[in-house]
């Protein structure tokens, strides 16, 4: 068994952030290798929630994996259901608001592959696409905080 961690600061809320990583139709326009991503099962809260199945379409491989928790706006976690040679493969996504009002992420992959002699590869090949696609992730939260509305309050008399 195999863990690694990935750790980001994203320059918006938590909401804006665990909105983009839980977007599961939207991953193909994150990140080039994606081809598609669909939903093969809508999750609760729909469409993105638990349970939700998506299928995404890379270059040589379709990879199924499935919500086993989700929690919005703090953590998320899913499981491979097939598609890669890996075995028991789980990742959990936290969001914590940090002092700068922005959030920190945490990826933590747990995975084991099944061609043991490939081991070094296949994990190296795991992380450098987690990597990828929270890089692009944080980035496009970010993008779409830039293009928020500022949010202007009110005075008690209304004015």
């Amino acid at each position: 068994m195999s863990e690694f961690e990935v750790h980001r600061t994203a320059a918006a809320k938590p909401e804006t952030v665990f909105d983009v990583f839980t977007d599961h139709r939207g991953y193909a326009n994150l990140v080039g290798m994606i081809k598609s991503s669909e939903l093969e099962q809508e999750g609760q809260p729909a469409p993105n929630g638990l349970g939700a199945i998506r299928v995404i379409q890379l270059p040589g491989a379709t990879v199924r994996e499935q919500v086993t928790e989700f929690d919005r706006p703090t953590q998320y976690t899913y499981r491979m259901l097939s598609g890669a040679p890996l075995h028991d493969f789980i990742a959990t996504v936290t969001f914590r608001p940090n002092s700068e009002g922005g959030t920190d992420v945490d990826y933590l992959v747990s995975e084991d592959p099944s061609i043991h002699v490939a081991k070094p590869v296949i994990n190296e090949v795991v992380k450098k696409s987690i990597v990828l696609f929270t890089d692009a992730a944080v980035a496009k939260a970010a993008e779409l905080t830039a293009h928020e509305p500022p949010h202007v309050a009110e005075s008690p008399d209304g004015g």
